[in-house]
């Protein structure tokens, strides 16, 4: 009985730190190339493909990424209503 609980236990101890994942990839270098959707649909992890996405969707404006307006217009101000149809005045 006791060289049984002994095989048990160590049987459960040796087993305790399997997993049948396998090892997470680390992410890749965020730069033009790895920024490509075929790319981000690669990785396999949901939460670090996310991650990956939204650090791409960050990068500077000179990496390739849509370039902050330089002067913002408001739209009410290009809707000028003296030039809208039907409009009184």
């Amino acid at each position: 009985m006791r060289k049984t609980m002994l095989l048990v236990g160590l049987t459960a101890a040796l087993l305790a730190g399997c997993d049948n994942k396998p090892a997470t990839m680390p992410m890749p270098e965020v730069n033009d190339t790895n920024c490509q959707i075929e790319t981000i649909r690669k990785i396999e992890d949901k939460a670090a493909r996310e991650t990956f996405a939204g650090l791409c969707s960050r990068r500077s404006p000179t990496g390739g990424s849509i370039a902050p307006t330089e002067k913002p217009m408001n739209w009410l101000e290009l809707a000028d209503p003296k030039d809208q149809k039907g409009a009184r005045p």
